[in-house]
């Protein structure tokens, strides 16, 4: 029973410790701060605060991690606001009748361009969940506009 009992004692003292270094040393403090403005969706900070405490710390894996998940987040942020803003422009080529060719080139083009970057995205995985799902929802978008007007395309 003696054992078992200093076992845990050196378990919880060496996990005390840890704790202790992770919440005193201002690498790993930059680096739990950067999660949490991760989890809250500002991508832009945990970003600049995760490289800083990366370059505080090579060796802090919380760092690196959160860093690489917020440049792949703000990947599918840039993807959701261009596709917003061509979604939008192609609405407002729509609402002039009637469409000329000039224009459907154009809506092809975005439809192409969005499509493809939306291949990209996919292969990388993120975390957050809500964000790839307004990816995919604008990427349906772009999908059913593009067979829509352009049926005998390349079939995206």
């Amino acid at each position: 029973m003696g054992s078992k009992f200093t076992y845990l004692l050196l378990a919880l003292l060496l996990l005390g410790g840890m704790a202790l270094f992770a919440w005193t040393n201002p690498s790993y403090q930059k680096a739990f701060e950067a999660k949490w403005h991760y989890f809250m969706g500002e991508y832009d900070e945990a970003y600049r605060l995760a490289k800083e405490a990366y370059r505080l710390d090579p060796y802090n894996r919380m760092a690196l991690t959160v860093m690489t998940r917020t440049e792949r987040a703000e990947k599918y942020l840039a993807y959701i606001r261009d596709g917003l803003r061509y979604l939008h422009a192609i609405e407002t080529i729509a609402d002039r009748s009637p469409v000329s060719e000039a224009d459907r080139a154009r809506i092809k083009m975005m439809c192409e361009v969005m499509l493809g970057r939306y291949e990209n995205l996919a292969a990388t995985p993120l975390g957050d969940e809500e964000l790839a799902e307004r990816a995919r929802d604008i990427y349906t978008k772009f999908k059913t506009i593009y067979r829509d007007l352009f049926p005998a395309g390349k079939g995206r």
